[in-house]
């Protein structure tokens, strides 16, 4: 099933979207953990430009692809790279250790650690 999955900071978890033609952009499921499979790395500029402008957070930043697992359970894949966004510091996702944008990969993991999202990049 193809998803869009994003950090829902009002829930302190990743709340995941079908982008499946009949349920297109609707929520499906609340999840602590997921791994999505062929991850895009997508940020709506647009956005981003009305977070910086307004200073209030909105959704648009996504990770799309096809969704292997979701969970409540805490479980991280291990030995991937580091991802991170923000908004005011970056106009893409990045690689946490050498700044530089992420795009896409084989393999991508999120989950929730002490309520703050913690996402890795499998190439």
């Amino acid at each position: 099933m193809k998803v869009a999955v994003y950090w829902n900071f009002h829930k302190k978890t990743f709340s995941i979207q079908s982008r499946e033609k009949d349920s297109y952009g609707k929520v499906i499921r609340h999840a602590n953990s997921v791994v999505i499979n062929s991850p895009k790395f997508v940020v709506r500029q647009a956005g981003r430009e009305r977070v910086l402008k307004e200073g209030v957070k909105n959704v648009h930043a996504f990770v799309v692809g096809s969704l292997e697992w979701a969970s409540n359970e805490l479980y991280q894949l291990k030995g991937g790279r580091k991802i991170i966004y923000n908004p005011y510091k970056y106009n893409s996702f990045v690689i946490a250790d050498i700044k530089e944008q992420a795009t896409k990969g084989v393999r991508a993991s999120m989950s929730t650690y002490n309520n703050h999202p913690v996402m890795e990049l499998f190439e």
